[in-house]
């Protein structure tokens, strides 16, 4: 028999691996802490105050009837199935397969863990890129309660699936441009193909990521090109099989969805809507306006009883409304729109197009569905004019991170951001396609934020010890006068 004195093997082994769990958990605390409460707040939105079930309407009936009939009917061809991404109707599906055809709280568990673990991604992430130690913290603590996130994290949406997907994918190349390890490059790749089916959007991040490793391969050592090659193999695996699902539904050729030249019809032309009429072959009516060029034509409309300028117009090159017959994603017939549109405007109205699609990730909307119901439209709006005068600026500013060599890593953070602005300026933008972001915008911003800050505490370290405590002061005094404003 073993004495205590003298543990057996197993009894070792128990004991070095509670140690280092132990340990783990000390070291990882700030993670933990960010992501328990994030799920905290989310699991009470989901099931309490904002029951996906509730919402159940426009495109989240969308998603969930695609998910319904997958359910009822399984692969069997459905033109309308490949339409828009897939990734989204199925894990729809996949919550109404294991937990049940009407358990939208099990669905709403499955969001709030996305959701939850989206933050905890951008806090390692950022922990990872930032230069100052606080950015990172900062952005998890707001990341926690950040209402834009957490209220799509309440519908049937694609944001936070692909939100989850692309700060994985994110995480993933910071850890590989530390270490160098092959397991961190196959995670990235899984992110990139699972955040792809869910928004093919993804695929011009892979691309510019691509691009600036080669322009800063040299300070990215670990980072090899092999690396690339391994990531590439989810991907090119994932749009294999999504083109061969979308050949199957619907004889046509394709990568992921069937709705890239609709949303192009939309940024090239600025018809604020486009629908189809029946055609006698199964198709019927079907219309789509992006909410964000719906609330610009509100302003407009709005601008003109009050007689005065709109600050900003679609000026649609040929009508604002199109219509056709036929199949909405009829890939011939809407080419043919933006090739009319592109010859009509000439390249300066294109650009003009460009700078208003992407100018609506931040202006002249408010984020749907919020938009649409009165009880959280106001909330809505005011996180939407604290991004737009808090974080846009520094965070736009933040893209010349991609310039220099000491910011390296903190480019694998900006390069997304390009990504995001290049996709809107050619469809269109809007707040909600931002949200997905936003966690990175975050940490740009509060990364140029920090430079000056950091200056001035330079500054204030090299002063007389008499001047320091007269400043300690002076603003301890006027953080009590802030707070009795406050508070009265």
């Amino acid at each position: 028999m073993d004495s205590p004195a003298h543990p057996s093997p197993p009894a070792r082994s128990l004991r070095r691996i509670g140690t280092r769990v132990l340990r783990w958990i000390v070291e990882e605390r700030w993670l933990l802490a960010i992501l328990v409460a994030a799920l905290v707040v989310r699991l009470h939105w989901n099931l309490v105050v904002h029951p996906l079930g509730d919402y159940v309407y426009s495109d989240m009936n969308g998603y969930v009837s695609r998910a319904d009939r997958m359910l009822d009917k399984g692969l069997t061809p459905h033109e309308y199935s490949s339409f828009f991404p897939y990734g989204t109707h199925w894990l729809v599906f996949a919550s109404k397969w294991v937990f049940g055809r009407e358990n939208f709280a099990a669905l709403g568990v499955i969001y709030a863990l996305l959701g939850a673990l989206t933050v905890a991604f951008a806090y390692a992430a950022t922990r990872r890129a930032s230069a100052f130690p606080w950015v990172a913290p900062a952005v998890g603590l707001v990341g926690v309660f950040y209402y834009p996130h957490l209220s799509l994290g309440g519908y049937v949406l694609s944001e936070v699936p692909f939100g989850f997907f692309l700060m994985g994918a994110v995480l993933s190349s910071l850890r590989l441009a530390d270490h160098g390890r092959h397991v961190d490059a196959w995670l990235m790749g899984t992110c990139a193909a699972l955040g792809t089916v869910v928004r093919p959007q993804l695929m011009v991040s892979v691309a510019l990521l691509g691009l600036f490793w080669l322009v800063w391969r040299k300070r990215l050592p670990k980072l090899r090109f092999v690396h690339l090659l391994e990531s590439a193999v989810p991907v090119v695996i994932a749009l294999s099989l999504s083109a061969a699902l979308l050949h199957h539904n619907t004889g046509r050729y394709g990568l992921v969805s069937e709705n890239g030249s609709f949303n192009l019809v939309f940024g090239r032309c600025h018809a604020s809507k486009i629908s189809t009429t029946p055609d006698g072959k199964g198709h019927g009516r079907v219309h789509f306006r992006p909410p964000s060029f719906l609330q610009v034509k509100n302003h407009e409309a709005e601008s003109k009883k009050k007689r005065r300028p709109p600050r900003v117009a679609l000026e649609p090159a040929l009508e604002d409304e199109l219509s056709y017959p036929g199949y909405i994603g009829d890939e011939r017939k809407l080419m043919e729109y933006v090739r009319e549109c592109i010859d009509k405007t000439g390249p300066w109205g294109q650009l003009k197009y460009g700078y208003v699609n992407a100018s609506l990730l931040w202006r002249f909307n408010v984020p749907w569905p919020d938009s649409g119901r009165s009880q959280w439209r106001q909330v809505s709006k005011v996180w939407t004019n604290i991004h737009r005068d808090g974080l846009a600026i520094p965070a736009l500013l933040g893209l010349l991170v991609l310039l220099w060599r000491r910011t390296v890593k903190q480019g694998l953070l900006a390069v997304h951001f390009l990504a995001l602005l290049v996709v809107s300026a050619i469809y269109f933008g809007e707040i909600r396609i931002r949200t997905p972001y936003d966690y990175l915008i975050i940490a740009l911003a509060f990364e140029v934020f920090s430079v000056p800050l950091w200056l001035l505490y330079r500054q204030y370290l090299r002063l007389p010890e008499e001047r320091r405590t007269a400043i300690r002061r002076s603003l301890r005094r006027l953080g009590w006068r802030l707070l009795g404003r406050s508070l009265t």
